[in-house]
C-alpha cells in the first residue's frame, strides 16, 4: 500500500511539472507568434513555421487581442 501511495504521489508531482512546462511553452509560443505577426509576417507563414494551421494562429492572435498596430 505504501508503495502504491508513493507511486501516486510521484505521478501527481510529475503531472504538475509537465503541466507547468506546457504552460510555459505555450506562453513562449504565443509571444513569438504575436511578435512575428506584429512585425508583418503573414499568418500563413507563421503557421507553417510553427507547425500549426492558419486557424490556430488566428485564434491565438484573437485570444491575445493582437493587431499589427504597435
Amino acid at each position: 500500500m505504501a508503495s502504491e501511495e508513493n507511486d501516486l504521489q510521484t505521478a501527481a508531482v510529475a503531472l504538475r511539472e509537465a503541466q507547468a512546462a506546457v504552460h510555459l511553452a505555450r506562453r513562449k509560443l504565443t509571444a513569438v507568434v504575436v511578435s512575428a505577426y506584429r512585425a508583418g509576417e503573414p499568418v500563413a507563414r507563421i503557421a507553417e513555421r510553427a507547425d500549426m494551421n492558419v486557424m490556430e494562429v488566428r485564434n491565438l492572435l484573437a485570444a491575445t487581442g493582437t493587431s499589427r498596430r504597435r
